[in-house]
């Protein structure tokens, strides 16, 4: 800062900053998304409250007014119905998910809504000073319906109970189904893939077990107890002098902003909440999505990505997509050489090269006609089964027999009719494709043929050998045959 910009930005006021650890890695954040602001929490009836601490999750249940003008009473009496059955009365209560005969609670399930909290603090502030509090995490409460998913289960129950079918038929049937597999030898790379992978944090996550704690309301005497923990208590250790350089102190006071993550909490892995995916630039946001999609028609892509339908942001969505995509049937589908990368391999072994060529040229087949027969791309592609139905699931859908494919969405006609010079760019490009690929098929097809025409000479040749040395044999025969026998004296 030169001296006049300092001369014009005058030094108002200093206010110390403490930093308060007593709520170290203790101190949550709760939002609820979907509850007004003037409607809070605060003077719900909270019944019971557990978290996890490992995993960050929290599960708070609300007492619900069944009394008041706005509960339906007999709507929340056939809930509790179906969800505890009609014979709820003849157990105990607390074996009942409700209590009463009537809906009369409400379960709030967390999910975290940051991955990363650690640039993230509380402040307060008291005699014109500031104390900092880290947070440990910042959790979204939202209403859980797993209720929905019990009721459904215990429907199921009593129906099966009434059709007569018991336990014996439910374990003679599973009796009868039995399947055994033999699991391959876990190697370090696949134990560490398997980490990764969503089901193993979930079940992770699952496997916590749940700690119960006391809820005290806004306002209560532990409350406001607890609140006095964001104040430092040593406010006399300071630190006189920094051997930072101005740079590298503000460095150090407010980190620059890391590459956002693609997995987000509470997604799996190969997921991106829209958060997230709105802080990419456009060429990426595009791929991301159309490599999750595979196939999707513009207008919802224009609505994944938040990009409205006005003309100019059209067009810029547009142009990136054709650099990451390719145009069937009026859809837009992911290109091979994303999909499958160059120097990668499928599960049977075969080289993602020839990979693409199989895909592309089913693709060129969607475009001229919706179905296709997999028998006659099979017999020239030559692909194993495996990758073919890899390619086939990808873009399309077997209907009334597995041989006949179709194309997963139905033609764009309107996407056909608005740009009709994409329409023409895309169809150059396949019809230049084609005859590459057509150029690489028949080229292979020809090597075949001949080494079957050359199997086939030297199989004659030897045929013609054989018979020419019988004849051989014959003639000396016949030879020996004809000469007289010469008279021993």
């Amino acid at each position: 800062m030169g001296p006049v910009e300092a001369e014009n930005d005058p030094l108002v006021a200093e206010i110390p900053v403490y930093l308060a650890k007593t709520l170290t890695e203790q101190l949550y954040i709760l939002q609820y998304p979907v509850r007004p602001r003037s409607h809070t929490y605060d003077d719900s009836s909270i019944l019971k409250t557990k978290i996890r601490p490992r995993s960050g999750q929290m599960e708070m249940e609300l007492g619900l007014q069944t009394r008041g003008p706005t509960f339906d009473r007999s709507k929340g009496e056939q809930i509790a119905l179906n969800v505890d059955g009609a014979f709820r009365d003849k157990r105990d209560s607390e074996d009942n998910y409700y209590k009463s005969n009537v809906m009369d609670k409400l379960v709030l399930t967390s999910t975290k809504a940051l991955s990363d909290v650690s640039r993230y603090a509380v402040g307060v502030m008291r005699d014109n000073s500031l104390h900092l509090t880290p947070v440990a995490s910042v959790l979204a409460l939202r209403p859980c319906f797993s209720y929905l998913d019990q009721a459904d289960k215990r429907g199921k129950q009593e129906r099966k109970e009434m059709m007569g079918e018991g336990e014996d038929s439910e374990e003679e049937e599973k009796a009868r189904k039995v399947t055994v597999q033999f699991e391959k030898p876990e190697t370090e790379k696949s134990r560490k893939a398997k980490e990764k992978s969503y089901g193993f944090l979930l079940r992770q996550i699952r496997e916590e077990p749940w700690v119960d704690v006391t809820y005290h309301k806004y306002g209560s005497e532990r409350s406001e107890f607890e609140m006095r923990k964001l104040y430092c208590m040593y406010e006399d250790e300071h630190i006189d002098q920094f051997n930072l350089d101005p740079n590298e102190y503000l460095k150090q006071l407010v980190p620059p902003t890391e590459e956002v993550q693609s997995v987000t909490p509470g997604l799996p892995s190969h997921l991106m909440s829209r958060s997230a995916l709105s802080s990419l630039p456009l060429h990426d946001r595009v791929k991301i999505v159309m490599m999750n999609a595979g196939v999707a028609s513009f207008t919802e892509l224009l609505g994944v990505l938040g990009c409205g339908t006005a003309s100019e942001t059209a067009l810029s969505v547009l142009k990136v997509l054709q650099q990451v995509a390719v145009l069937v049937q009026g859809n837009w589908v992911v290109k091979s050489d994303i999909l499958y990368p160059k120097d990668g391999k499928s599960e049977s072994g075969v080289v993602n090269e020839l990979i693409q060529r199989g895909r592309d040229y089913v693709l060129y087949l969607f475009t001229k006609n919706s179905t296709l027969l997999r028998n006659e791309i099979a017999e020239l592609i030559k692909l194993p089964s495996n990758d073919i139905k890899e390619i086939l699931r990808g873009v399309a859908r077997y209907r009334a027999s597995r041989t006949i494919w179709e194309f997963l969405l139905p033609t764009d006609k309107t996407f056909l009719k608005k740009y009709p010079d994409v329409v023409q760019r895309q169809q150059m490009i396949w019809q230049s494709r084609n005859e590459q690929l057509s150029h690489v098929f028949k080229e292979k097809q020809i090597k075949q043929e001949d080494g079957g025409k050359a199997s086939t000479s030297s199989s004659s040749l030897k045929k013609a050998r054989g018979s020419r040395g019988k004849m051989d044999t014959a003639e000396d025969q016949s030879d020996s045959q004809s000469k007289p026998a010469k008279l021993r004296k």
